[in-house]
Formats: structure tokens, sequence, C-alpha cells
């Protein structure tokens, strides 16, 4: 469970740096997409990074249980829950944005010139879409997050500084995807998230739980 904790936060690490994430209020459409269509190879390094944290999410579920279950029934399977949410949100996420390059690429080929409006706003909109799942399956993480951190009140060993990391980032998280994607705070909550997540690991792997 420890290693596989410290691949899927470090997958997720992975995700959010190679995330490709780009519309601006102050661009016209026809510049967002022209930036999109610039840059298809990093559109298309994202997708797989959020695949690859997808699964390694949903592979973590029944590590977790076999590790947990029998200590803190109910909050375990509550957990497992939002780690399947958390996967299944980054995996619609990188659906999404497969069959957004897909088109990108069409329409790259055929020439942005000659795109009509209506078809460059339904591209708009699917980058949108894919940014949505993106922030569904980081809040369901931080609802789990939230509820590892309540670990610590079954099982005394859970370490204390990955506890209050997980607490507070996990909500804190939640909260600026919502309302300020692009805060330095939700920044600094996502690297609490993996703080935490990484001592955790550790200590299973040196220690145990």
């Amino acid at each position: 469970m420890g290693v596989i904790t410290l691949l899927a936060a470090f997958s997720f690490v992975a995700a959010l740096l190679l995330d490709f994430n780009f519309v601006s209020p102050y661009a016209t459409i026809q510049e967002d997409l022209a930036y999109l269509s610039n840059h298809l190879q990093n559109q298309q390094i994202s997708v797989w990074s959020w695949l690859i944290t997808s699964s390694m999410t949903f592979v973590a579920i029944p590590f977790y249980l076999l590790l947990f279950h029998r200590r803190i029934k109910v909050l375990s399977w509550l957990n497992a829950l939002m780690l399947l949410g958390a996967s299944v949100g980054f995996l619609m996420m990188g659906l999404t944005g497969l069959g957004l390059f897909h088109d990108l690429t069409e329409v790259v080929q055929k020439g942005i010139e000659l795109t009509d409006e209506q078809t460059r706003l339904d591209l708009l909109t699917v980058f949108h879409d894919e940014q949505f799942y993106r922030h569904v399956g980081s809040s369901f993480l931080g609802i789990f997050v939230f509820g590892l951190g309540l670990t610590k009140f079954w099982i005394k060993g859970y370490p204390l500084v990955s506890c209050v990391l997980l607490l507070v980032s996990g909500p804190t998280m939640i909260y600026y995807n919502w309302n300020d994607p692009e805060h330095i705070i939700r920044t600094a909550a996502m690297a609490g998230i993996v703080i935490g997540m990484t001592i955790f690991g550790v200590r299973l792997i040196n220690k145990g739980m």
C-alpha cells in the first residue's frame, strides 16, 4: 500500500506539472484556438498523464481497503468511494481530452481560418468540459485525503504531520477548485496533499500502520 500510495501521489504531481490549461478571458476565440492548435502535443501529453493518474488511483482502492476496512469499517468504504470518484473524474477528463485532441487535429488539417464560428465554440466547450472533469476528480481526491487524515483518530500510529496536512489541504483545494482555480493557495493545498500522502506512504513502507 505504501508503494502504491507513493506512485499515485507522484502520478498526480506529474499530471499537474504536465497539465495543459489555457483559455484566456482576454483573448478572442480565434486566438484561444490558435494557441491550442499550436500546442497539440502538450495537450496530448497532459491527457495521457491524467489517464495514468486515473489508473493509479483506481489500482490504489483495493490496497486501501485491505489495509483499513477492518479497523475503520464505515470511513474506509466512504474513502474508497471518494477514490473511485476521483478515478472516474480523471478518466472522464482524459477521454474528453482525447476527443478534443482528435477534433483539434482535424481542424488544424483543414485550417483554423476556414473553421466556422459554431465549430470554434464547440471546441472551446469541450475544453471547458475537460477542465470541469479535472475539478470534479480533484475535488473527490480532496474529500478522500480529508477522510484519510481522519484516520488518525482511529489509528494512533498514523503520522500526525500527514494528518494535519491532509485535513487542512483537502477542503482548501476543493474550495479553490470551484472559486479560484488559479489562486496560489490552491497550489499550496495541492502541495500539502502530495507531501501528506508521501509521509503516509513512507510510514507504511518503513513501519507499517
